[in-house]
C-alpha cells in the first residue's frame, strides 16, 4: 500500500509540473505575439528602407522653431521596399505585385517624388502648394544648380495606410507630395545619375532655410 501511495503520489508531482509548464508558455504568448505585433512590417525591409530614405531639418529663430520637415525620397530602392510591404499587406497576387513594381519603376524613371511632413507653428504659414506661398522648395544635386518643383500637391486625406508608410506623419503636420522631373528635358541626361554624390532639398523663406540632405 505505502509503495501504491508513493507511486501516486509520484505521479501527482510530475502533473503539477506539467501543468506549470503549459501554464507558463501560455503565459508567453501574449508576449510573443506583443513582439510581432510591435514591428508593423513583419521584419521586411521596408523600416530599413524607410530610415535610410527619410530625413528631417529644422529652422530655429532664437529658442523657437518655425518649421519641422522630415521628407522622404521615393528613390528606385524606396519604392522597390514600398512595393514589397505593400504587397505583403494587401496579400497581393503575384501579377497584382508585379503591375504594382513596374508602375513604380515607371514613376521612378519619370519623377523624383518626395514626400514631405511639415510642421510650421503658424498654421496660415504651412501653404507650401500655394503660388503665393512665402515657401519656396529647390532640388539640388551635388553642386548643380537649383531645379524647381514640376508640382508641389497637398495630401489631403491622410489615413492608415499613410502613416503606415509615414509614420512620422502628426495631426500638427501637413504632408505635401513634392514632385521633381527625372531627365533634363533639353539635354534628356538624368537629373540624378550615378556620378552625384549628394542631392540636396532646400527649403526658404524669410523665416530661414532649411536644406535636406542624402549622400
Amino acid at each position: 500500500m505505502l509503495k501504491y501511495y508513493k507511486t501516486f503520489s509520484v505521479k501527482i508531482f510530475l502533473a503539477i509540473i506539467i501543468i506549470t509548464f503549459c501554464q507558463g508558455c501560455r503565459a508567453f504568448e501574449p508576449i510573443e505575439r506583443l513582439k510581432e505585433s510591435y514591428d508593423p512590417y513583419h521584419g521586411g525591409q521596408y523600416k530599413e528602407a524607410l530610415t535610410d530614405w527619410s530625413k528631417e531639418a529644422r529652422i530655429y529663430r532664437g529658442l523657437g522653431v518655425e518649421l519641422i520637415a522630415t521628407a522622404t525620397f521615393k528613390s528606385s530602392k524606396f519604392r522597390d521596399a514600398y512595393s514589397n510591404e505593400y504587397a505583403r499587406a494587401y496579400k497581393l497576387t503575384g501579377s497584382e505585385k508585379t503591375k504594382l513594381i513596374e508602375d513604380q519603376k515607371k514613376a521612378a524613371l519619370a519623377y523624383n517624388d518626395f514626400l514631405l511632413a511639415a510642421y510650421v507653428p503658424d498654421k496660415k504659414l504651412n501653404d507650401f502648394n500655394k503660388k503665393d506661398s512665402i515657401w519656396k522648395i529647390y532640388l539640388t544635386v551635388g553642386k548643380g544648380g537649383l531645379i524647381t518643383p514640376l508640382e508641389i500637391r497637398k495630401i489631403k486625406k491622410v489615413d492608415a495606410v499613410t502613416t503606415h508608410f509615414f509614420p512620422y506623419i502628426t495631426p500638427w503636420k501637413s504632408v505635401y507630395l513634392v514632385r521633381f522631373p527625372a531627365t533634363f528635358p533639353a539635354a534628356g541626361k538624368a537629373v540624378i545619375d550615378r556620378d552625384a554624390k549628394y542631392i540636396k532639398l532646400i527649403i526658404t523663406s524669410v523665416l530661414g532655410s532649411a536644406e535636406i540632405v542624402w549622400e
